[in-house]
């Protein structure tokens, strides 16, 4: 593929709007602790309820990205879609904890679950190596402005019209996100049908030592990222403060490196900016409890923003680099069911840290835990495809 290519056409935008609309959706559901807690539901029953959804999801991936593998990426992004959009609707109908709200969380996974297996797949699939974390950075830009964005409408929402308000605006943004797909469908450029295989081998691909350091490197990453999402606000209220400004900071920083410089990731090497990137990550984190409420505080978030700008489409590039291109439904599943059940250590662990150590030890820890990794991917055989024999992007 020519250097000068880019990544931007009508069908990848389409793409990315569809990235923005699904993960809206579920970033609204950021607040649904709070309609739990409103029904009266002890905390644990709240953390078991929230935990589900997760637990679900990173179970179910394997079997998602066989799926994928039989049947293609466009139908069960569809199936995805739509089984999202019809959990989302449960919720409307769910006004105490019982089977039918644990049912309800179960199938939002799965759907969710569904649509990641072949959402990233499809960008894994399309994409050469020369442009995967370009690629990559602009689905990252669209899932955090989701993230940024859904939480504070969310909030509006419900204090104006209720939680069923809040349930129905993320219908409505699965609802659009399907309706796009589905009328997209035909004029996206696919890889073709007939590349598809049945027989991934999640054991082969995990022999593999430089994708095994990958999804090491990438659990350790999403355990640090999950940990500061978690436990920033709790640590800002025990220094009387507040954790808005953090979050603005780190979500724009973030939203910045991705755009800008995943093309010079593509240019420079993944495994170059892997091992810049880290240092960012320790210090960020190690600086977050020393820093936070004090005058230095948005410095801190600008370089954990740019840590998570750079390791995110770096992770997911080289991730994709693996594998045969029959193998990317099985590599991508695997990866992004690694990189879920990093934000589940990071909220299950990371809680326990913080009740035994407190909250200033855990973030050291957590610090602590990067600088590992960080020397692991100084010393790991991670390779970096450079074959050019892929699609030249998503269709016009």
């Amino acid at each position: 593929m020519p250097e000068s290519h880019s990544v931007w056409n009508k069908g990848f935008v389409l793409v990315n709007l569809i990235f923005f609309l699904i993960f809206s959706n579920i970033s609204f559901f950021y607040l649904y602790p709070l309609a739990l807690k409103a029904m009266g539901t002890p905390n644990y029953m709240i953390g078991l309820v929230v935990g589900l959804f997760s637990a679900v999801t990173v179970i179910s991936r394997p079997f998602m990205g066989k799926a994928v593998s039989r049947r293609g990426e466009s139908p069960i992004i569809l199936i995805g879609i739509f089984t999202v959009f019809m959990a989302s609707l449960g919720y409307v109908f769910a006004h105490s904890v019982g089977l039918f709200t644990l049912l309800t969380r179960a199938v939002h996974g799965l759907g969710f679950s569904a649509f990641i297996a072949g959402s990233f797949s499809l960008v894994a699939r399309t994409f050469p190596p020369t442009r995967r974390a370009q690629a990559y950075g602009v689905v990252g830009a669209a899932l955090m402005s989701a993230s940024a964005l859904s939480p504070p409408i969310g909030e509006t929402l419900i204090k104006k019209w209720g939680f069923s308000s809040l349930y129905l605006a993320a219908c409505l943004s699965a609802a659009v996100a399907f309706v796009l797909m589905w009328t997209t469908r035909r004029r996206l450029l696919l890889p073709s049908t007939d590349q598809h295989t049945s027989g991934i081998s999640y054991r082969k691909l995990i022999k593999d030592r430089s994708l095994f350091c990958v999804l090491l490197s990438t659990l350790i990453f999403a355990h640090c990222q999950s940990t500061v999402i978690n436990f920033v606000a709790l640590l800002a209220i025990s220094r009387h403060s507040l954790s808005g400004s953090f979050f603005t900071y780190t979500f724009a920083t973030a939203i910045f490196f991705l755009l800008a410089f995943a093309n010079r990731i593509d240019r420079l090497g993944k495994r170059l900016f892997l091992r810049l990137s880290y240092p960012l990550l320790v210090l960020g984190l190690f600086l977050i409890p020393a820093t936070l409420g004090g005058d230095f505080a948005s410095l801190t978030a600008v370089m954990f923003g740019a840590a998570l700008g750079l390791l995110f489409p770096v992770h997911n590039a080289l991730a994709a680099d693996h594998g045969s291109i029959s193998e990317k439904a099985g590599v991508m599943s695997l990866f992004t069911a690694t990189y879920d059940t990093g934000f589940v250590t990071g909220a299950m662990v990371s809680g326990w840290v913080a009740q035994q150590l407190g909250l200033d030890q855990l973030f050291v820890l957590t610090s602590a835990l990067a600088l590992g990794g960080f020397f692991a991917v100084l010393l790991a055989p991670i390779k970096s495809q450079q074959s050019k024999d892929y699609p030249m992007g998503l269709g016009p």
